[in-house]
């Protein structure tokens, strides 16, 4: 799995590269954004071949459970994208070659970029039609693939890979470990925001999953086919590939200073959001990360819990999957200046920008 990565899509990205015309995709691709507008016109005819094949689910899909488990899914939209992003956002770097792929071309600090392309992933999954004419289903994976096709080869011709030591760049055992954190893991931390599914409701939801991660490329024989399976396969991932390494904690540590000054003033906003953290992702993971402990630690925990339980409970106002949506688009928005984020490739590694 470590030698394998996107065929199809890194062929069609690479000859555009090749071509010096990675530019001009962009621009071809800009405001593509929707299942119901046709495939750009100007592409080169392996990308847009490519792009024929992502526009449809895959064959084994059981439309009943992905129906219930998207239902599940904007039910649960606040925190799902609370889980999401406090916790799927720092346990990613424990996979070293991940990373590594991540900091190359985002830097260990300047992590802007990266979170706003994936908060707008995070708010197009809440559309209520997700597949239909107006949803982004199938454009938003196909743009994500054909990013991560991008990385590959910049981080083969401007950087220095160890194809020896990492295998490709975001190849697939990379994929399943990210896979594995936005289903199962995902799922199985639901309940410290105060959900918790019904083995069934589980079972639909890793559905809806299981299908965003094959249109994203990751491959069928990776991604189990029930949550059981996944979660096996998920714990023996961690053992032999999860470590924190010294360039990932930085960037973890980064990443919540960055957030935290998005709200105030750095030296009042950092403990709560470190302590937020080390809630969701627990005290081992925290402290590999070398986030500092605080007396946060012991009030987040049922503030948190108890926030959530409160809005499932009817105690608060429940927000809506548009709302979320809403609340998800301002803040990538934030990070973007002001913009909306648009899903392109990456044209250098951030030490030739």
């Amino acid at each position: 799995m470590k030698q394998v990565a996107d065929p199809q899509c890194d062929e069609a990205v690479t000859d555009a590269f090749e071509r010096g015309q990675g530019a001009a995709v962009n621009e071809a691709l800009k405001g593509w954004g929707t299942n119901g507008q046709a495939i750009p016109e100007g592409l080169p005819a392996k990308l847009r071949d490519f792009l024929e094949t992502t526009r449809q689910l895959p064959s084994w899909v059981d439309p009943q459970a992905l129906a219930a488990g998207h239902r599940f899914g904007m039910a649960h939209a606040q925190q799902i994208s609370f889980a999401a992003v406090l916790y799927v956002t720092p346990e990613r770097m424990r996979f070293p070659a991940a990373a590594a792929a991540i900091i190359g071309i985002e830097g260990p600090h300047d992590n802007k970029q990266g979170f706003a392309k994936a908060l707008r992933a995070v708010g197009d999954i809440l559309h209520k039609t997700p597949y239909g004419p107006q949803g982004a289903g199938f454009v938003t994976p196909a743009r994500v693939r054909m990013a991560h096709s991008a990385v590959r080869y910049l981080l083969h011709t401007e950087g220095h890979w160890d194809t020896g030591k990492w295998g490709l760049p975001i190849n697939q055992l990379d994929l399943l470990a990210e896979g594995s954190l936005f289903t199962s893991r995902l799922i199985d931390h639901l309940p410290k925001l105060g959900v918790h599914p019904s083995e069934e409701e589980a079972e639909h939801y890793y559905h809806e999953c299981r299908v965003g991660a094959s249109l994203m490329g990751v491959s069928e024989v990776g991604m189990p086919s029930t949550l059981a399976a996944a979660r096996k396969r998920a714990v023996v991932g961690d053992a032999l590939h999860a470590r924190v390494t010294p360039q990932s904690a930085k960037y973890v540590r980064a990443t919540i200073e960055y957030f935290s000054s998005l709200v105030g003033p750095k030296e009042m906003t950092v403990p709560p959001a470190t302590a937020v953290v080390r809630y969701m992702i627990g005290d081992v993971d925290a402290d590999a990360f070398g986030l500092a402990r605080s007396s946060w630690d012991a009030v987040v925990p049922s503030a948190v819990h108890g926030f959530f339980t409160g809005t499932q409970a009817g105690g608060l106002p429940t927000p809506s999957a548009t709302m979320t949506r809403v609340a998800v688009q301002m803040v990538q928005r934030a990070m973007n200046d002001g913009k909306e984020i648009d899903l392109t490739m990456p044209l250098h590694l951030y030490r030739h920008r």
